[in-house]
């Protein structure tokens, strides 16, 4: 199967009223030339068509392509979409990270860059230990967050 690859084009941040924020990204596929925006918060990440984020007369479940919950999805459960939704989570976080000085991270969205001081192999150890996800810190501290609770563990590195 080919691996599609994706030119960026653009990076665009946005904030909704409620302070959510977005990472659009407007990419162009190197294989195919097709054009598309990449839009994701923390939470979700979803690609439409190239018309939709300049056209206010075009709705989005119109020309949305897909919708991945970070959550329910992996890097290779994405398909061809995989380089550019890793681009967008590399850019979500970045920029969370300036503006917040925080972000919210699924385990299986780390890029392997970002894997911590102590090792990739320690590192899948405290993930594989019941963490829903992780909240990376500027300060490069990371608190590793149990399922079904909404303040971080004890668990602090």
């Amino acid at each position: 199967m080919d691996h599609n690859t994706f030119n960026i084009l653009e990076t665009v941040c946005a904030s909704t009223p409620n302070s959510q924020h977005y990472i659009i990204l407007h990419a162009q596929n190197s294989l195919t030339g097709e054009k598309v925006w990449a839009i994701g918060d923390d939470q979700v990440c979803a690609v439409a068509r190239e018309d939709f984020i300049r056209n206010r007369n075009v709705q989005y479940n119109d020309v949305l392509i897909q919708e991945f919950p970070y959550r329910e999805n992996t890097p290779e459960s994405v398909g061809n979409w995989c380089p550019l939704i890793q681009e967008l989570v590399i850019n979500t976080l970045q920029k969370y990270i300036q503006h917040d000085g925080l972000v919210h991270v699924y385990p299986q969205w780390i890029p392997e860059e970002v894997v911590p001081w102590m090792g990739p192999d320690l590192f899948k150890e405290m993930v594989s230990e019941n963490c829903d996800h992780l909240i990376l810190y500027e300060n490069n501290m990371i608190d590793f967050v149990p399922p079904e609770l909404d303040s971080p563990s004890l668990c602090q590195y």
